[in-house]
């Protein structure tokens, strides 16, 4: 599932949705996105053969990019590995086993919203952060306009339930991290 996707499946969970602006739907996946990228991490790994190497033992940082988590060679050996600018050089020694296994944190802020798989065990919590993020301001909206045609706003999600279960959600987002290994610190 696409960002994308996923704010087109919350926004049906709606029966009133009076935030309308796309650009505002789009500013909140972002503030979503950006939120679980802080809190939980959008991690993934990609493997190098010898071949793959330059003569400085280095490669172009893959798409997205954010920053690297680990590096281990077939045998789960560490193996070291600086970020310069585009590249990532390797320090290889003559008892590295290829393919080396490098992980790393994506950059989705960065990513094209309409075709970035979202990993599966992000899916459930960013979407229920989103339809959160969307609720807000819709939810005082609706207040302001049950109130000024003087209706009952007791069944409108109050502040204070809203910003807890905020906390709520971004404490599971939390437990959603995904374990770095320890070399890799």
């Amino acid at each position: 599932m696409t960002p994308n996707e996923l704010l087109a499946e919350v926004k049906q969970r709606f029966s009133i949705l009076l935030v309308d602006k796309d650009e505002q739907f789009q500013s909140i996946l972002k503030q979503a996105l950006s939120k679980y990228q802080e809190l939980a991490g959008f991690n993934t790994k990609c493997r190098f053969n010898r071949t793959d190497l330059d003569t400085n033992q280095a490669v172009k940082i893959p798409d997205l990019f954010g920053a690297r988590l680990g590096c281990r060679d077939a045998n789960g050996k560490f193996i070291s590995c600086e970020h310069w600018l585009d590249t990532l050089e390797f320090r290889i020694s003559e008892d590295t086993v290829f393919p080396i296994t490098l992980m790393y944190m994506e950059d989705v802020l960065n990513a094209d919203l309409d075709a970035y798989q979202l990993p599966p065990n992000s899916i459930s919590v960013l979407g229920d952060y989103l339809q959160l993020l969307i609720q807000i301001p819709n939810a005082e909206r609706e207040r302001r306009v049950a109130a000024s045609g003087k209706l009952d706003t007791s069944d409108i999600p109050a502040e204070v339930d809203l910003a807890t279960r905020k906390t709520e959600l971004e404490t599971q987002m939390r437990l959603n991290r995904a374990a770095v290994p320890p070399m890799s610190l």
